[in-house]
Protein backbone atom coordinates (compact mmCIF):
# COMPACT_ATOMS: atom_id res chain seq x y z
CA UNK A 1 0.00 0.00 0.00
CA UNK A 2 1.50 3.27 -0.89
CA UNK A 3 1.81 5.62 1.69
CA UNK A 4 -0.09 8.95 1.82
CA UNK A 5 1.87 12.38 2.65
CA UNK A 6 0.01 15.72 3.43
CA UNK A 7 0.23 18.63 0.87
CA UNK A 8 1.77 20.43 2.84
CA UNK A 9 4.70 17.59 3.34
CA UNK A 10 4.95 17.19 -0.68
CA UNK A 11 5.18 20.98 -1.40
CA UNK A 12 8.15 20.92 1.56
CA UNK A 13 9.81 17.71 -0.61
CA UNK A 14 9.95 19.29 -3.85
CA UNK A 15 11.36 22.57 -2.75
CA UNK A 16 13.82 20.42 -0.64
CA UNK A 17 15.01 18.78 -3.51
CA UNK A 18 15.61 21.56 -5.70
CA UNK A 19 18.00 23.09 -3.19
CA UNK A 20 19.80 19.65 -3.02
CA UNK A 21 21.16 19.46 -6.39
CA UNK A 22 24.91 18.23 -5.07
CA UNK A 23 23.44 15.68 -2.58
CA UNK A 24 24.19 12.07 -2.68
CA UNK A 25 20.95 10.29 -2.40
CA UNK A 26 22.00 9.02 1.14
CA UNK A 27 21.58 12.77 2.27
CA UNK A 28 18.85 13.05 -0.37
CA UNK A 29 16.99 10.21 1.84
CA UNK A 30 18.09 11.93 4.99
CA UNK A 31 16.96 15.24 4.28
CA UNK A 32 13.33 14.05 3.24
CA UNK A 33 13.44 11.76 6.30
CA UNK A 34 13.98 14.96 8.50
CA UNK A 35 11.11 16.77 6.45
CA UNK A 36 8.33 13.89 7.01
CA UNK A 37 9.57 13.76 10.91
CA UNK A 38 9.09 17.25 11.24
CA UNK A 39 5.34 17.14 9.21
CA UNK A 40 4.71 13.83 11.70
CA UNK A 41 5.79 15.76 15.06
CA UNK A 42 8.65 13.12 15.78
CA UNK A 43 10.41 16.22 16.87
CA UNK A 44 13.18 14.20 18.87
CA UNK A 45 13.98 12.12 15.98
CA UNK A 46 13.85 14.69 13.35
CA UNK A 47 16.61 15.87 15.76
CA UNK A 48 19.09 13.31 16.43
CA UNK A 49 19.07 12.79 11.94
CA UNK A 50 19.76 16.47 11.64
CA UNK A 51 22.23 16.74 14.20
CA UNK A 52 23.98 13.89 12.76
CA UNK A 53 24.25 15.36 9.38
CA UNK A 54 25.38 18.96 10.66
CA UNK A 55 28.28 17.58 12.76
CA UNK A 56 29.31 15.71 9.38
CA UNK A 57 31.95 17.83 7.76
CA UNK A 58 30.49 17.31 4.41
CA UNK A 59 26.83 17.36 5.03
CA UNK A 60 27.22 20.43 7.42
CA UNK A 61 27.84 22.80 4.26
CA UNK A 62 24.46 22.26 3.08
CA UNK A 63 21.91 24.86 2.70
CA UNK A 64 18.89 22.48 3.42
CA UNK A 65 20.34 20.93 6.43
CA UNK A 66 20.68 24.02 8.07
CA UNK A 67 16.73 24.83 6.62
CA UNK A 68 15.88 21.81 8.59
CA UNK A 69 17.42 22.64 11.59
CA UNK A 70 15.38 26.15 11.64
CA UNK A 71 12.43 24.52 10.62
CA UNK A 72 12.28 22.05 13.29
CA UNK A 73 13.27 24.04 15.89
CA UNK A 74 10.87 26.98 15.11
CA UNK A 75 7.75 24.20 14.43
CA UNK A 76 8.38 22.17 17.80
CA UNK A 77 8.97 26.00 19.46
CA UNK A 78 5.66 26.61 18.47
CA UNK A 79 3.72 23.65 19.15
CA UNK A 80 5.18 23.05 22.70
CA UNK A 81 4.02 26.49 23.39
CA UNK A 82 0.76 25.86 22.34
CA UNK A 83 0.99 22.88 24.21
CA UNK A 84 3.01 24.31 27.56
CA UNK A 85 4.94 21.35 26.16
CA UNK A 86 8.88 21.95 27.93
CA UNK A 87 10.28 19.52 26.19
CA UNK A 88 9.16 20.78 22.86
CA UNK A 89 9.93 24.76 23.33
CA UNK A 90 13.20 23.44 24.62
CA UNK A 91 13.99 21.08 22.70
CA UNK A 92 17.34 23.19 21.96
CA UNK A 93 18.72 25.63 24.57
CA UNK A 94 17.38 29.40 23.50
CA UNK A 95 15.48 27.35 20.69
CA UNK A 96 13.85 30.75 18.60
CA UNK A 97 17.68 31.77 18.50
CA UNK A 98 18.54 28.09 17.43
CA UNK A 99 16.14 28.68 14.51
CA UNK A 100 17.09 31.88 13.39
CA UNK A 101 20.83 31.22 13.25
CA UNK A 102 19.66 28.01 11.31
CA UNK A 103 17.77 29.95 8.71
CA UNK A 104 20.81 32.81 8.43
CA UNK A 105 22.99 29.60 7.92
CA UNK A 106 21.08 27.85 5.07
CA UNK A 107 21.13 31.40 3.58
CA UNK A 108 24.22 32.02 3.66
CA UNK A 109 25.41 29.00 1.94
CA UNK A 110 22.02 29.12 -0.71
CA UNK A 111 24.50 30.73 -2.97
CA UNK A 112 21.68 30.89 -5.81
CA UNK A 113 19.25 32.40 -3.64
CA UNK A 114 16.02 29.52 -3.32
CA UNK A 115 15.71 29.68 -0.09
CA UNK A 116 14.90 33.77 0.23
CA UNK A 117 11.42 33.35 -0.68
CA UNK A 118 10.94 30.47 1.55
CA UNK A 119 11.63 31.73 4.17
CA UNK A 120 9.56 34.66 4.49
CA UNK A 121 6.76 32.76 6.01
CA UNK A 122 8.98 31.40 8.24
CA UNK A 123 10.48 34.43 8.70
CA UNK A 124 7.13 36.61 9.89
CA UNK A 125 6.44 33.65 12.16
CA UNK A 126 9.05 33.68 14.28
CA UNK A 127 8.98 37.57 14.49
CA UNK A 128 5.63 37.17 16.15
CA UNK A 129 7.55 34.44 18.49
CA UNK A 130 9.84 36.21 19.71
CA UNK A 131 8.18 39.83 20.12
CA UNK A 132 5.61 37.15 22.17
CA UNK A 133 9.17 35.91 24.14
CA UNK A 134 10.31 39.36 24.82
CA UNK A 135 7.12 40.32 26.23
CA UNK A 136 6.79 37.06 28.85
CA UNK A 137 10.68 37.95 30.02
CA UNK A 138 9.86 41.40 30.41
CA UNK A 139 7.14 40.96 32.14
CA UNK A 140 8.94 38.32 34.47
CA UNK A 141 11.73 40.70 34.97
CA UNK A 142 14.22 39.76 32.67
CA UNK A 143 15.16 42.79 30.67
CA UNK A 144 18.49 41.91 28.86
CA UNK A 145 16.64 38.23 27.61
CA UNK A 146 13.73 40.44 26.41
CA UNK A 147 16.10 43.22 24.73
CA UNK A 148 17.38 40.15 23.04
CA UNK A 149 14.06 38.76 21.96
CA UNK A 150 13.40 42.22 20.42
CA UNK A 151 16.41 43.20 19.09
CA UNK A 152 15.95 39.77 16.76
CA UNK A 153 12.71 40.17 16.19
CA UNK A 154 13.69 44.01 14.48
CA UNK A 155 16.22 42.15 12.26
CA UNK A 156 13.89 39.92 10.78
CA UNK A 157 11.69 42.09 10.22
CA UNK A 158 14.52 43.85 8.33
CA UNK A 159 15.32 41.29 5.90
CA UNK A 160 11.93 40.44 5.15
CA UNK A 161 11.15 43.95 4.17
CA UNK A 162 14.34 46.18 3.76
CA UNK A 163 12.36 48.87 2.26
CA UNK A 164 9.65 48.69 5.02
CA UNK A 165 9.84 51.05 7.82
CA UNK A 166 10.36 49.23 11.28
CA UNK A 167 7.98 48.01 13.04
CA UNK A 168 7.87 51.14 15.97
CA UNK A 169 5.69 49.17 18.95
CA UNK A 170 8.60 46.79 18.30
CA UNK A 171 11.29 49.32 18.57
CA UNK A 172 9.29 50.86 22.00
CA UNK A 173 9.43 47.40 23.43
CA UNK A 174 13.39 47.22 22.80
CA UNK A 175 13.81 50.46 24.17
CA UNK A 176 11.72 49.52 27.51
CA UNK A 177 13.03 46.45 28.25
CA UNK A 178 16.93 48.13 27.45
CA UNK A 179 15.70 51.34 29.67
CA UNK A 180 14.80 49.51 32.62
CA UNK A 181 17.75 47.01 32.06
CA UNK A 182 19.73 49.67 32.61
CA UNK A 183 21.52 49.41 29.01
CA UNK A 184 22.19 52.81 27.90
CA UNK A 185 23.57 52.85 24.73
CA UNK A 186 20.97 50.14 23.43
CA UNK A 187 18.25 52.61 25.37
CA UNK A 188 19.67 55.94 23.42
CA UNK A 189 19.85 54.06 20.27
CA UNK A 190 16.32 52.61 20.45
CA UNK A 191 15.04 55.50 21.91
CA UNK A 192 16.62 58.00 19.74
CA UNK A 193 15.33 55.97 16.79
CA UNK A 194 11.63 56.97 17.87
CA UNK A 195 13.00 60.81 19.28
CA UNK A 196 13.89 61.47 15.49
CA UNK A 197 10.20 60.65 14.11
CA UNK A 198 8.56 62.46 17.01
CA UNK A 199 7.14 59.34 18.43
CA UNK A 200 6.01 60.52 21.77
CA UNK A 201 6.31 63.09 24.54
CA UNK A 202 7.14 59.60 27.03
CA UNK A 203 9.64 58.72 24.29
CA UNK A 204 11.62 62.07 24.12
CA UNK A 205 11.51 61.59 28.17
CA UNK A 206 12.83 58.54 28.35
CA UNK A 207 15.74 59.58 25.74
CA UNK A 208 16.32 62.53 27.72
CA UNK A 209 16.84 59.99 30.83
CA UNK A 210 19.07 57.62 28.88
CA UNK A 211 21.14 60.53 27.62
CA UNK A 212 21.62 61.59 31.49
CA UNK A 213 21.93 57.83 33.05
CA UNK A 214 24.95 57.79 30.61
CA UNK A 215 26.82 60.59 31.44
CA UNK A 216 25.99 62.60 28.49
CA UNK A 217 24.74 66.00 30.06
CA UNK A 218 24.88 68.37 26.24
CA UNK A 219 23.03 65.25 24.76
CA UNK A 220 20.09 64.86 26.95
CA UNK A 221 19.54 68.64 26.89
CA UNK A 222 19.29 68.66 22.90
CA UNK A 223 16.90 65.88 23.63
CA UNK A 224 14.19 68.41 25.95
CA UNK A 225 15.07 71.30 23.47
CA UNK A 226 13.99 69.16 20.29
CA UNK A 227 11.07 67.99 22.00
CA UNK A 228 10.15 70.90 22.89
CA UNK A 229 9.82 72.05 19.53
CA UNK A 230 8.58 68.86 18.37
CA UNK A 231 5.57 68.71 21.03
CA UNK A 232 4.64 72.77 20.57
CA UNK A 233 6.00 73.42 24.33
CA UNK A 234 4.48 70.44 26.33
CA UNK A 235 5.07 71.43 30.10
CA UNK A 236 6.93 68.31 31.46
CA UNK A 237 9.59 68.98 28.72
CA UNK A 238 9.96 72.43 29.33
CA UNK A 239 9.96 72.25 33.20
CA UNK A 240 12.91 69.47 33.04
CA UNK A 241 14.66 71.61 31.15
CA UNK A 242 14.32 74.44 33.71
CA UNK A 243 15.03 71.81 36.04
CA UNK A 244 18.17 70.48 34.00
CA UNK A 245 18.96 74.00 33.94
CA UNK A 246 19.26 74.66 37.89
CA UNK A 247 20.67 71.57 38.53
CA UNK A 248 23.33 72.58 36.16
CA UNK A 249 23.94 75.68 37.83
CA UNK A 250 22.29 77.72 35.65
CA UNK A 251 19.34 79.40 37.10
CA UNK A 252 19.09 82.47 34.26
CA UNK A 253 18.52 79.85 31.68
CA UNK A 254 16.28 78.35 33.67
CA UNK A 255 14.05 81.30 33.73
CA UNK A 256 15.04 82.19 29.83
CA UNK A 257 13.54 78.93 29.32
CA UNK A 258 10.33 79.34 31.24
CA UNK A 259 9.84 83.07 30.16
CA UNK A 260 9.90 81.47 26.72
CA UNK A 261 7.10 79.20 27.54
CA UNK A 262 5.16 81.95 29.00
CA UNK A 263 5.30 84.12 26.17
CA UNK A 264 3.98 81.09 24.07
CA UNK A 265 1.55 79.93 26.97
CA UNK A 266 0.90 83.46 29.39
CA UNK A 267 -2.10 81.63 31.39
CA UNK A 268 0.03 78.38 32.57
CA UNK A 269 0.49 79.30 36.46
CA UNK A 270 2.78 76.20 36.74
CA UNK A 271 5.27 78.09 34.77
CA UNK A 272 4.77 81.05 36.86
CA UNK A 273 5.08 78.97 40.08
CA UNK A 274 8.40 77.25 39.01
CA UNK A 275 9.90 80.62 38.33
CA UNK A 276 8.88 81.38 42.12
CA UNK A 277 10.32 78.28 43.01
CA UNK A 278 13.87 79.06 41.42
CA UNK A 279 14.36 82.85 42.32
CA UNK A 280 13.41 81.20 45.86
CA UNK A 281 15.82 78.55 45.88
CA UNK A 282 18.31 81.23 44.99
CA UNK A 283 17.72 83.98 47.38
CA UNK A 284 16.19 86.67 44.76
CA UNK A 285 13.06 86.72 47.60
CA UNK A 286 11.15 89.92 46.11
CA UNK A 287 11.13 88.48 42.38
CA UNK A 288 9.95 85.15 43.40
CA UNK A 289 7.06 87.19 45.21
CA UNK A 290 6.47 88.41 42.08
CA UNK A 291 6.32 85.05 40.19
CA UNK A 292 4.39 83.39 42.93
CA UNK A 293 1.41 86.52 42.42
CA UNK A 294 1.53 85.90 39.21
CA UNK A 295 0.59 82.38 39.35
CA UNK A 296 -2.06 83.09 42.15
CA UNK A 297 -3.61 85.30 39.76
CA UNK A 298 -3.88 82.74 37.30
CA UNK A 299 -4.98 79.70 40.22
CA UNK A 300 -6.16 81.29 43.25
CA UNK A 301 -6.50 77.87 45.17
CA UNK A 302 -2.62 76.79 45.37
CA UNK A 303 -2.09 77.61 48.65
CA UNK A 304 1.08 76.42 48.21
CA UNK A 305 2.47 79.67 45.98
CA UNK A 306 0.42 81.91 48.60
CA UNK A 307 2.83 79.72 51.67
CA UNK A 308 5.72 80.27 49.21
CA UNK A 309 4.95 83.82 49.13
CA UNK A 310 4.83 84.40 53.29
CA UNK A 311 8.41 82.10 53.21
CA UNK A 312 9.82 84.38 51.08
CA UNK A 313 8.67 87.58 53.21
CA UNK A 314 9.89 86.06 56.02
CA UNK A 315 13.12 84.91 55.02
CA UNK A 316 13.26 88.75 53.95
CA UNK A 317 12.12 89.82 57.24
CA UNK A 318 15.16 87.51 58.92
CA UNK A 319 17.86 88.81 56.22
CA UNK A 320 17.13 92.13 57.06
CA UNK A 321 17.41 91.43 60.84
CA UNK A 322 20.83 89.82 60.53
CA UNK A 323 22.24 92.44 58.54
CA UNK A 324 21.69 94.94 61.15
CA UNK A 325 24.38 92.85 63.12
CA UNK A 326 27.36 94.69 61.40
CA UNK A 327 26.14 98.04 61.73
CA UNK A 328 26.81 100.58 64.08
CA UNK A 329 24.69 103.59 63.32
CA UNK A 330 21.95 103.46 65.37
CA UNK A 331 19.24 105.12 63.27
CA UNK A 332 20.17 102.52 60.63
CA UNK A 333 19.31 99.65 62.37
CA UNK A 334 16.17 101.15 63.55
CA UNK A 335 14.81 102.07 59.97
CA UNK A 336 16.13 98.63 58.94
CA UNK A 337 14.52 97.21 62.06
CA UNK A 338 11.04 98.35 60.44
CA UNK A 339 11.83 96.91 57.33
CA UNK A 340 11.87 94.11 58.89
CA UNK A 341 9.13 94.20 60.83
CA UNK A 342 7.09 94.78 57.79
CA UNK A 343 8.06 91.90 55.60
CA UNK A 344 7.22 89.97 59.13
CA UNK A 345 3.81 91.45 59.06
CA UNK A 346 4.02 90.52 55.31
CA UNK A 347 4.12 86.67 55.96
CA UNK A 348 1.78 86.73 58.65
CA UNK A 349 -0.84 88.58 56.39
CA UNK A 350 -0.07 85.66 53.20
CA UNK A 351 -0.48 83.04 55.94
CA UNK A 352 -3.37 83.79 57.63
CA UNK A 353 -4.96 84.11 54.18
CA UNK A 354 -4.44 80.26 53.59
CA UNK A 355 -5.41 79.83 57.68
CA UNK A 356 -8.50 81.58 56.68
CA UNK A 357 -9.38 78.85 53.95
CA UNK A 358 -8.76 76.38 56.33
CA UNK A 359 -7.06 73.76 54.88
CA UNK A 360 -6.82 69.97 55.10
CA UNK A 361 -4.38 68.83 52.93
CA UNK A 362 -1.49 67.58 55.31
CA UNK A 363 1.23 68.91 54.11
CA UNK A 364 0.02 72.68 53.77
CA UNK A 365 -0.94 72.58 57.24
CA UNK A 366 2.22 71.08 58.23
CA UNK A 367 4.01 74.44 56.33
CA UNK A 368 1.66 76.44 58.27
CA UNK A 369 2.78 75.31 61.44
CA UNK A 370 6.28 75.53 61.09
CA UNK A 371 5.79 79.22 59.81
CA UNK A 372 3.38 80.17 62.79
CA UNK A 373 6.05 78.45 64.96
CA UNK A 374 9.44 80.53 63.83
CA UNK A 375 6.71 83.43 63.73
CA UNK A 376 5.94 82.96 66.98
CA UNK A 377 2.07 83.47 66.94
CA UNK A 378 1.26 80.73 69.67
CA UNK A 379 -2.50 80.60 69.68
CA UNK A 380 -2.70 79.39 65.51
CA UNK A 381 0.11 76.49 66.16
CA UNK A 382 -1.96 75.59 69.45
CA UNK A 383 -4.66 75.23 67.25
CA UNK A 384 -2.72 73.66 64.07
CA UNK A 385 -1.76 71.07 66.69
CA UNK A 386 -5.46 69.96 67.34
Amino acid sequence: MKRLYSISFLLILALSFGGCALLQPLQKSQIISVFHLIETAKYNEAKGVVDEMINNEESAEWARVWYARGLLSQTAYREGIKKNDKKLYELYPEQLYVAFDSYERAVELDKRGRLEKQLKPNYVLLVNDLQSLGEREFKAGKYPEALKAFEHALCITDLVDQSKDQDTALVYNAALAAYEGDNWAKAKEHLGRLHSIRYSVNVTHLFFNAQLNAGDTLAAQRALEEGIDFFEEDEILVLLLADLQVRLGEPDQAIGVLDAAIARSPENAVYHNTKGLIYQKNEAYQDAITAYEQAIALDPDDLMAFLNIATSYYNIGVEIEEGTLTMTNIYLVQREKEKSALALESAVEWLDKVYEKEPTDPEVRNRMYELYRVLRINEKVISLED
